[in-house]
């Protein structure tokens, strides 16, 4: 027994021994009061665009000056225990477990000021179990060799307040234009509480969540004992006086900013991390595209005419939609770090542009043909409130073809699709191809026109578009490709995310109907030297708000080349009276576009868009000579209707393709089968494409077949 207890001593003191020993070994002083290394940002020809570094940092000057309360919020917030553990709290760790096992998910934190203070002077971004080991070991020993208040001291000057502000005097010389030591209590609960998430709390960008996060660091600090009820009371009635954030730019500003955020949230880095890890972060940008956004976006001319008191803005972005590469993004006319980016920005309405998404997407996908007709009248939807859609300007052409329908961008046709496909349909095709829709979403025949809850940006629709593009695969839009160490170590390596919405031959087909918009419909002055198709949107104002004035809250072109999607908005940042659009997004959008992607791809060959194998054209219905004596039988032990006439020419072989006919379809068409909404199926009698086999008119010289002979078609009639 005595054996057993020696040798359990001798274990942990050889433990302790060893940690010791590793963390004299690990700890590198210098590190305590210096920066790392910046961090560098490439594009996809590995070219320098952008770094990330610390700059005018500054250290708390005489920390005994440093007043009690500005300690006590960061302690009350972030370790409780500080002057009672040893650098590792087990106490703490077991609280934490027990909150975050009652709330379902991780509320609080188990790590020490100490152990962060390790954790962002010496470890790596490395998300292993080796890595907690390492900071637990440097926290021990950096409890061994400084005081409570040199950590406390050592930590301050190293957090991060985000807006590139590393260190306490720093952020209170951004945020306050004062020293540390000249804080009000409210100010310093304010900064104690931005280190947990800086972008969501920031002052600048978030008031109110910096005011809420306050609020909780105030009532931590009196629940201490830190404070009396009353100066907390008092803390919460204080009125913010921030500095004004000197505003910085650079090239591709907003794509910069995009990728810090993309690490962030896709990969687990904090900024802090970013700003001083000395990563290599390569991306997907392509040079010459970013600078002919920047180049056109700074240009007036490709622009409207704003009011005096408030600039119409824009956002655009550009994705290979082979990868889902962002190419270029451009986050607004004036654009600055850390601003708001209208190329990601989900709040506003696409109108349509919307209808490839929720409705001629699925119907493509549900049978239905680009040259089937649909009904262009008025029609009031009982079951949606008596809503009556309508057209702008009025016009109704009573029926036309689903490839006219989307040309002229026809509201009536769209909605009437769309309550023939079921609502639901378009919501189910429109999350499919990653657009952010509410569950109210789901039975709201107004999404047809773009009527959506929550809005899109243009980064939403540019990804949804690239399924059109990418032969019905929609890509995950993604900046990043790749991360290393300056050792060229590779810690992240993104692959390619698609996701299969639709069968190829049902995105050729809607490549082709958006092509025509761009040849003959409403985005003609998106033509350019290459293949382009594409959809405008415009977005009316609302009539009960603004009765009297005819005008728009929004406007887009999305469209595609056979090597890129983009994405434009335009519109004003707060629509009123006074500010509103009087241009559709045929207008400046799609010229905007045209310019951005004619120079983005200057000096590439010229490509045209290409069938899928397997795939039949699309070929125009033959207008011939009216029928006379068309007669039907229909056999009710088979149901099928037979169809018979008279071919109209005595000699040769003529293909008759029978295309369903707005509001008269009592039956499906034989050459069709939706098979749970994936496209055609293959039927007896057809070819590979689901299609028959003689579509269309044959002109081939062995093709004749007797004269006069009756013409007959089998049309299965639907239950």
């Amino acid at each position: 027994m005595r054996l057993v207890v020696v040798s359990i001593l001798l274990l942990a003191l050889f433990g302790i021994a060893g940690v010791v020993i590793a963390g004299e070994w690990m700890i590198d002083e210098t590190k305590l009061t210096e920066m790392s290394q910046t961090s560098t940002i490439y594009d996809k020809d590995g070219r320098e665009i952008g770094a990330l570094y610390v700059e005018n940092r500054k250290l708390i000057e005489d920390f005994d000056k440093v007043p009690d309360y500005v300690r006590a919020a960061f302690i009350a917030t972030e370790d409780r225990r500080f002057y009672h553990h040893f650098g590792v709290d087990p106490i703490g760790i077991a609280r934490a477990l027990v909150v975050n096992l009652r709330a379902g998910e991780t509320v609080e934190g188990g790590s020490t000021i100490t152990q962060q203070l390790a954790k962002l002077t010496y470890l790596t971004h490395d998300r292993v179990f080796s890595r907690k080991i390492k900071e637990a070991i440097i926290a021990v020993n950096l409890e061994r060799k400084f005081t409570k208040d040199q950590i406390l001291e050592m930590y301050l000057n190293q957090i991060y307040f985000g807006h590139g502000a590393y260190g306490i005097e720093t952020a209170s010389q951004m945020f306050f234009g004062k020293s540390v030591t000249e804080l009000t209590l409210g100010e310093a609960a304010l900064l104690a509480g931005i280190p947990k998430a800086p972008n969501n709390y920031s002052p600048y960008t978030n008031l109110d969540k910096a005011l809420e996060r306050r609020k909780v660091v105030l009532k931590l600090m009196e629940e201490q004992q830190y404070i009396t009820e009353e100066e907390r009371m008092m803390a919460e009635r204080e009125e913010v006086r921030l500095k004004e954030l000197p505003k910085r730019s650079g090239f591709a500003q907003a794509y910069i900013d995009y990728v810090i955020r993309e690490a962030e949230r896709k990969y687990g880095f904090t900024e802090a991390e970013l700003y001083r890890g000395g990563y290599k972060i390569y991306t997907h940008m392509e040079r010459q595209a970013q600078e002919a956004i920047e180049e056109v976006f700074a240009d007036d001319r490709y622009f409207p005419k704003s009011a005096d008191d408030q600039k119409i803005e824009s956002g655009m972005v550009i994705l290979d939609h082979k990868t889902g590469g962002i190419v270029a993004m451009a986050g607004g006319r004036d654009y600055v770090a850390k601003g708001l980016n209208w190329a990601t920005q989900r709040d506003r309405q696409p109108g349509s542009a919307f209808k490839p998404i929720a409705v001629y997407g699925p119907a493509l996908e549900a049978g239905w043909e680009p040259y089937d007709t649909l009904p262009d009248k008025k029609i009031t939807y009982r079951e949606y409130g008596n809503w009556t859609p309508t057209n702008p300007g009025g016009r109704y052409r009573g029926q036309v073809t689903m490839m006219t329908a989307l040309t002229h961008s026809i509201n009536t046709s769209a909605v009437w699709l769309l309550n023939e496909l079921g609502p639901e349909t378009g919501f189910d095709f429109a999350v499919r191809l990653g657009i952010p829709l509410e569950e109210q979403d789901r039975h709201n025949l107004a999404i047809a026109l773009g009527g959506t809850t929550q809005g899109v940006s243009p980064l939403d629709m540019a990804q949804a578009y690239t399924a059109f593009a990418n032969n019905g695969v929609m890509m995950r839009a993604h900046a990043i490709e790749k991360i290393t160490t300056q050792d060229d170590r590779v810690i992240v390596q993104a692959e390619p995310d698609g996701t299969s919405v639709m069968s190829a031959q049902s995105a050729y087909y809607m490549t082709r109907m958006l092509e025509n918009v761009v040849k003959e419909g409403t985005g003609t002055n998106a033509r350019m030297d290459r293949a382009v198709a594409g959809k405008t949107g415009t977005v009316a104002l609302d009539p009960e708000r603004f009765r009297g004035i005819n005008g728009n809250k929004d406007a887009w072109f999305v469209g595609y080349t056979p090597e890129w999607t983009a994405a434009v908005w335009m519109g004003y940042p707060k629509t009123d009276e006074k500010h509103y659009l009087t241009f559709s997004g045929g207008n400046y959008p799609a010229k905007l576009f045209k310019e951005v992607m004619s120079r983005g791809l200057k000096g590439r060959p010229v490509t045209q868009f290409e069938r899928p194998e397997g795939v039949a054209e699309l070929v125009p219905p033959v207008r011939l000579t009216k029928i006379t004596d068309l007669a039907a039988h229909y056999n009710p032990d088979t149901g099928v209707v037979e169809l018979t006439w008279t071919p109209l020419e005595p000699q040769g072989y003529i293909g008759y393709r029978v295309y369903r006919r707005a509001e008269q379809i009592s039956w499906t068409n034989p050459w069709w089968n939706p098979g749970n909404g994936r496209g055609p199926q293959q039927n007896n009698g057809q070819g590979s494409d689901g299609k028959p086999k003689d579509k269309g008119q044959d002109n081939r010289p062995d093709a004749q077949g007797p004269e006069q002979s009756p013409a007959v078609a089998q049309l299965t009639v639907t239950a």
